[in-house]
């Protein structure tokens, strides 16, 4: 797809495309133009811009919460990226899965110092299920590959990965391998637990059942709507 103009954001954009991931939220700035020069080749991936971090959070939430698949939102470093906050602490509270992807400066060399850096990994770890700094171009394709697994498993939730500008930009072979996705096993309960419940629900005179707000969850609407 890239030949020899192959490089890591490619690889990035190739993996979430691979996940069936059709949208990315976010605002265009220097330390993600590596990965947004790479999304022009893209043939299912979809950029829509916005005019603040906030916004392309939420967007990416919702489309977790609506269709049970996470969107990506993307930001550059710093302030640009604490403000993807809000949005991914109420798809860690809501079941909904994201990904967040933020941009970094350069991690092995670096002219600017630590101009509006902050430890956004660190920031992220409480609100997410997942976070991490890519610090080699060849970890790329697992790395996207275990952040969506995460994202979609029992509970769905907010996932995110640091791309720095100079990991971006490193080469990365065609031959570097794409993990393929898999379907998401959800846990249930032994059957012995059902027929009990059942036997519950079939002796009580009035029975109500509270769902609660996983509800507003796509897979537990399906599983809880009346049959028809």
């Amino acid at each position: 797809m890239y030949g020899l103009n192959r490089r890591a954001s490619c690889a990035q954009v190739e993996a979430l495309e691979a996940e069936g991931i059709e949208y990315c939220f976010g605002i265009p700035g220097e330390e993600n133009l590596d990965f947004l020069d790479s999304l022009r080749t893209a043939k299912k991936l979809k950029l829509v811009l916005v005019r603040h971090e906030q916004a392309a959070g939420f967007m990416a939430s919702i489309v977790g919460r609506l269709t049970g698949k996470p969107a990506a939102c993307l930001s550059t470093l710093g302030p640009g990226a604490t403000n993807f906050s809000t949005a991914a602490a109420y798809a860690h509270l809501g079941g909904f899965p994201m990904v967040i992807l933020t941009g970094q400066k350069p991690i092995r060399h670096s002219k600017q110092g630590h101009f509006q850096i902050v430890d956004i990994v660190e920031h992220f770890r409480p609100i997410t299920k997942f976070t991490k700094q890519i610090a080699e171009a060849s970890t790329v394709p697992y790395l996207v590959r275990d952040c969506v697994r995460i994202s979609m498993e029992e509970k769905p939730g907010p996932v995110h990965l640091e791309l720095p500008e100079d990991i971006a930009a490193q080469p990365v072979s065609d031959g570097t391998h794409l993990f393929p996705p898999h379907p998401i096993r959800r846990p249930v309960p032994d059957d012995k637990s059902i027929a009990n419940a059942i036997e519950l629900l079939k002796a009580a005179k009035r029975p109500l059942l509270c769902i609660a707000a996983g509800a507003n969850r796509k897979r537990v609407q399906n599983m809880v709507r009346p049959a028809t």
